[in-house]
């Protein structure tokens, strides 16, 4: 795992001289969207207006056309990790004011549309939009738009998942519910096997995610449950939108609403992770995204806003949660943590997490501007040495009701003690996870000690 790469202990190593350029902004346009492993950054700067490349070593910008959103467009700026193609939304043939989900090529400098389900013979919109690439190119995915009649007889457009891959070309993504009023595709795995975005049930806008099956095509769409007992259909135990997933598709991060009220991550194995709250306790009107994944889901980036009163002025929390530490202030893991100089500025949202994990961008303000940002985390310092000291990691911690453990060797097996020393109870096993019910502890601070095949670890757990 990389946890450690990011700790201060390793980070003191480097020369302090070095913190000005490793956090640099620029105010040439205020919409960073994505980011390559060669540290180019997507965005835009005008709602409808040309998609921009800003290269922050050189400081220059490069429009490259296409429909950014706003004005009826939809779309995002979504690098492949190789900085090769962009996903976005560029004029189909037709009518240069129509947008068709589309991927622009950085080599060949153009853009390639990739078709829609419904020609609404609207102008001014959208027949489809991109909204996220897949890291391999070959998949781009976001909506389209389905033909359908209203209870009054009259043909709408219903907004709908869609995506496109260079094997089977446009592809309608079905959701759970038949009777579903509309839904998107936000973001899909390196390889293209999992696909994640919203549907609704009754209205709100809920996590679901499609997996593809042998022959290219996608199975019908699955909603991510707060309890996997549950019931499917219930919205009360369905998860919120879902906006950000792990490059190896095992792990979904996702929006707060009234099912569950804070920000999430989830995968198959460990069922749904509350990633914490970071609002303060006065502030109501809360509410929480996650926008960006690790590969292994040991660092999720995202933003809370919340407000005093209904009518009062959003207050942004940037935030970054690690299984180490929890959740934290964004702010104040750059300053504190990774001691950069950030001339005081503040940051509002983080946007993305590089693949490669070199690289953070976003956007926040400064005394006169909103501004984007790109911050240069610290070189790997040795980073298979250090690696490889993090054998084993306890998630959530604080926990309120399963302990989930992850070893790179066999678990043999998990004790659990209080402060005293006595032990309370033990599970045996013989794999690299293990999940520990610890919903009947009282509150308070326990040890658990893990024995693998090689080695015998404790670690200090407060139980919520």
């Amino acid at each position: 795992m990389k946890l450690k790469l990011f700790t201060l202990a390793a980070i003191l190593g480097l020369a302090s001289t070095k913190s000005y350029a490793q956090y640099i902004t620029t105010t040439q346009f205020q919409n960073p969207q994505s980011v390559s492993n060669d540290v180019l950054i997507a965005g835009y700067a005008a709602w409808a207006g040309p998609y921009l490349i800003w290269n922050a070593d050189t400081d220059k910008v490069e429009a490259i056309g296409g429909i950014a959103p706003g004005n009826n467009h939809g779309g995002v700026a979504t690098f492949t990790p190789d900085g090769k193609y962009i996903s976005g939304t560029s004029q189909t043939s037709t009518d240069p004011t129509v947008g068709e989900m589309s991927r622009y090529n950085t080599i060949t400098k153009k853009w390639e549309t990739l078709g829609f389900n419904y020609n609404t013979g609207e102008s001014n919109s959208d027949f489809s939009s991109g909204y996220f690439i897949s890291g391999d190119g070959n998949t781009v995915v976001g909506l389209s738009y389905l033909k359908s009649t209203n209870p009054e007889g009259t043909i709408v457009k219903r907004p709908t998942a869609y995506a496109w891959n260079s094997s089977k070309g446009g592809v309608n993504l079905e959701p759970f519910n038949p009777s579903a009023k509309q839904g998107r595709a936000n973001a899909v795995s390196n390889d293209g096997s999992v696909i994640i975005g919203w549907s609704d049930m009754r209205g709100p806008w809920k996590a679901h995610y499609w997996k593809r099956n042998p022959d290219g095509t996608y199975q019908k769409g699955q909603y991510i449950l707060v309890d996997p007992k549950g019931s499917s259909t219930n919205e009360f135990n369905q998860l919120g939108e879902a906006r950000a997933i792990s490059g190896n598709g095992k792990w979904i991060g996702g929006k707060s609403d009234a099912a569950f009220e804070n920000a999430w991550l989830w995968s198959e194995e460990t069922g749904v992770i509350d990633l914490g709250k970071i609002a303060k306790p006065e502030e109501n009107n809360v509410q929480s995204w996650v926008t960006s994944i690790n590969y292994d889901a040991t660092i999720v980036l995202g933003y809370t806003i919340s407000k005093q009163w209904a009518d009062s002025a959003p207050v942004y929390t940037p935030w970054i949660w690690t299984k180490e530490t929890g959740i934290q202030d964004f702010n104040n893991y750059v300053t504190n943590t990774l001691k950069f100089d950030m001339k005081g500025d503040k940051i509002y949202v983080p946007t993305q997490l590089s693949e490669n994990e070199k690289y953070i961008i976003g956007w926040g303000v400064d005394a006169t501007n909103i501004k984007m940002f790109r911050i240069q985390l610290p070189a790997k310092l040795a980073t298979d040495e250090v690696k490889n000291h993090v054998e084993i990691t306890l998630f959530p911690n604080p926990v309120s009701n399963e302990l989930n453990i992850d070893s790179k060797d066999n678990i043999k097996e998990v004790t659990v003690f209080n402060l005293t020393g006595q032990q309370l109870f033990s599970k045996k096993g013989n794999s690299k996870t293990s999940k520990i019910d610890v919903s009947n502890l009282k509150s308070g601070i326990y040890i658990v000690e893990v024995k693998t095949d090689k080695t015998s670890k404790t670690y200090k757990v407060i139980k919520k």
